[in-house]
């Protein structure tokens, strides 16, 4: 990795944590504190722009050398939350609410799993 391609993986991290905070953010002032939406909306987001990325990136279009990994690792890396996730799920269990825990681990894989196949999809559609 050269010294410009970390400063850009960087910038990129960057930028994905402050538009992570900006959905937080905005999913707390709607749904209130105790809701795990804002992690839901941006593991889900990222999840089908993962999918757009990777589709189109090695696809017909491809992405020019480099771009990937800031995209990927960098920018999605920093937009979206596993720690939160696996934290708000414990909560869920702490709180004695098992039911909802399991809701919340199962309904966020199998809607991620969705997210990426429909982005892998719309990439294709795009060139991808």
């Amino acid at each position: 990795m050269t010294f410009s391609h970390a400063i850009w993986l960087a910038i990129s991290g960057g930028l994905g944590t402050l538009v992570r905070a900006s959905v937080a953010i905005l999913a707390l002032r709607l749904c209130g504190r105790e809701t795990p939406w804002g992690t839901f909306a941006v593991n889900l987001i990222g999840s089908f722009l993962f999918g757009v990325i990777i589709s189109l990136g090695r696809g017909r279009i491809g992405l020019p050398a480099g771009y990937e990994p800031i995209l990927l690792v960098g920018f999605l890396g920093g937009f979206t939350t596993y720690s939160s996730f696996a934290f708000q799920s414990y909560a869920f269990l702490e709180q004695g609410r098992p039911f909802l825990a399991g809701v919340y681990v199962v309904g966020t894989v199998i809607s991620g799993l969705v997210c990426v196949w429909a982005g892998v999809m719309v990439g294709r559609l795009g060139g991808g």
